[in-house]
């Protein structure tokens, strides 16, 4: 298990930096659209690329937020439940997180193909809508492999305490 979750880790870095990349790219199509309508030539279409680069970017920086257990967990309710409690809360709703996001992603990868055989469009660059599917698809199918692991960790973790 140790390989594998060393594995899904060097995978999520890499798709972290990608969306790195890709979410600098929107910024400078920004800044680049800003300063050149104030010359009055502001880039037709900003928003279509920076919303499918936003779009791609969120979807690659999940995994790595998945593996590090870097989501938001609200302690109000759980403050004062057990150990093996508050164990058995963090496994279930890590499955859940996993079923959750594999229905996304199945959905999500459907909204794909069927974007590409319409030939959906953007409406000023004629962008494909499918890359923005595809991009955060592969950004989302490796949230769903780590999701499932890190389901499959807390419940090991889980089973092993006394």
């Amino acid at each position: 298990m140790a390989t594998l979750r060393l594995v899904l880790l060097r995978l999520s870095e890499g798709a972290a930096i990608l969306g790195g990349l890709v979410l600098t790219l929107a910024m400078l199509v920004t800044v680049t659209s800003v300063v050149q309508a104030r010359f009055g030539r502001p880039i037709l279409g900003d928003t279509e690329i920076v919303s499918l680069a936003a779009g791609i970017a969120i979807a690659l920086f999940m995994p790595y937020c998945q593996m590090r257990g870097g989501h938001v967990v609200v302690g109000v309710f759980t403050g004062r439940l057990p150990e093996r409690g508050k164990a058995l809360l963090d496994a279930l709703m890590a499955l859940a997180m996993a079923v959750v996001v594999a229905v996304v992603t199945w959905r999500l990868m459907q909204g794909g193909l069927d974007a590409y055989h319409r030939g959906r469009s953007s409406m000023f660059l004629n962008l494909p809508n499918w890359w923005g599917f595809a991009g955060a698809s592969v950004g989302l199918g490796l949230w769903t492999l780590t999701a499932f692991f890190t389901a499959a960790e807390r419940w090991r973790l889980l089973v092993r305490r006394p």
